[in-house]
């Protein structure tokens, strides 16, 4: 793709060359450190460029257009960013505007990128009645303080507002504090903490009391080991239901149509589903892609005149077959998203075959992409795949390589 760049980016780029080529040892002290605090602003006002260019990006679908990608997964995957940063960045573009005190002490380079997370991450902890409240304090107390202190100082802050700590506040701030951290350590085992709101605790700890119970008078594992094990056992049973399926369609759609639409052919249209809510052609299409069909066929007056077979998908051999050929993933060059849908390339609407040579994995994002986000997918001539954006770019995945 070919990089056309804004006149200011240009001379940045061209600012940091020089930078990095008269790049001179220095040996007055005063100097480099001047020197390093300018440059520390410096990364502080790029940064927050960034996040107005990438939400400014993601306002004009430029990276779906363009790339076939979420920002992050464009970050990540594209400009090899860590997935942890990529995810940051997404979340502070989305977010730093609902912050506007936040957002000018970021541009002005008041405070750095990372005051920005902890002070939006403390902020979001809050009902939103204190938020506009508390804000003013956060930033001022991250102008003076490194990022680190802006979590305690708001039990501080909330102390000082007279909230009383076994207040809805508190509770609030504490629930919204929930999450896990899983880290790879050595040899390919993980590392896990984290902080459980009440009711998951209580879900997590009966369910690992249940698959964690000893097998018998020879399990010599210890209780911490059962946990450990049970916890596997939970996970298994989860992605049982969530992996890609083998055995046939996960779904079943019933289309339910008139004799007049089925005589007259099927249009462009929303479809009303049974709750009331209305889905696009595309939509349903996307949905049915992968699905069990089974036609029911309405008279002039709502009378059911037919009821059809289920239309069976792609067979366990095909799946299978198709997962092994295109290596467990998306086809989508460079894509990291897990697999979700083994697509009909040529859509079945428009007599494509169920056959393997029609078969693509895909994941639940470009799956998307091919029925409503104007991208089309096409096989190759050597057996891999085309991808045409909206813009008529193509680009291509080899079977050999996932790129």
């Amino acid at each position: 793709m070919q990089s056309v760049r804004s006149a200011a980016v240009i001379d940045v780029a061209t600012a940091v060359e020089k930078l990095r080529v008269d790049d001179a040892v220095l040996t007055h002290g005063d100097m480099l450190l001047a020197d390093i605090e300018s440059v520390l602003e410096s990364i502080t006002g790029l940064q927050a460029v960034l996040l107005r260019r990438l939400r400014t990006a993601r306002e004009l679908d430029a990276v779906k257009e363009l790339c076939g990608r979420s920002t992050k997964n464009w970050l990540h995957e594209e400009q090899l960013l860590p997935q942890a940063e990529a995810g940051r960045l997404t979340r502070l573009m989305t977010h730093l505007p609902n912050f506007p005190l936040t957002q000018a002490a970021f541009d002005e380079q008041r405070i750095n990128i990372a005051h920005v997370a902890a002070i939006l991450t403390a902020l979001y902890t809050l009902p939103v009645l204190l938020r506009d409240t508390v804000e003013p304090h956060l930033v001022d107390r991250a102008t003076h303080y490194p990022p680190e202190e802006i979590a305690g100082f708001l039990d501080e802050l909330l102390d000082g507002l007279g909230i009383d700590k076994a207040s809805d506040v508190r509770r609030d701030k504490r629930h919204n504090e929930r999450g896990v951290d899983l880290a790879p350590t050595l040899d390919g085992t993980r590392s896990i903490a984290g902080t459980l709101s009440p009711e998951v605790g209580e879900k997590l700890e009966a369910a690992l009391a249940h698959a964690g119970h000893k097998a018998g008078p020879d399990d010599m594992r210890s209780q911490r080991q059962r946990r450990h094990d049970a916890l596997g056992a939970l996970a298994d049973a989860y992605l049982s239901q969530h992996e890609p399926s083998f055995t046939g369609a996960p779904r079943t759609v019933i289309v339910t149509m008139t004799l007049d639409t089925l005589e007259t052919r099927l249009r462009e249209q929303w479809i009303e589903m049974p709750s009331g809510a209305q889905l696009s052609a595309e939509t349903a299409r996307r949905l049915a892609c992968d699905a069990e069909l089974i036609p029911i066929v309405l008279g002039r007056n709502s009378e059911v005149l037919d009821i059809g077979q289920a239309d069976h998908e792609f067979t366990t051999a095909q799946r299978r077959a198709a997962y092994q050929r295109d290596g467990g993933t998306c086809v989508f060059p460079n894509c990291g998203n897990p697999v979700e849908q083994l697509h009909h390339i040529v859509y079945r609407s428009r007599g494509g075959a169920t056959s393997l040579d029609n078969a693509a994995w895909l994941c639940a994002f470009h799956h998307w992409l091919t029925h409503e986000g104007g991208w089309t997918l096409q096989r190759a001539a050597n057996g891999g795949y085309i991808w045409t954006n909206p813009l008529g770019q193509q680009f291509e995945r080899s079977l050999d390589r996932h790129t």
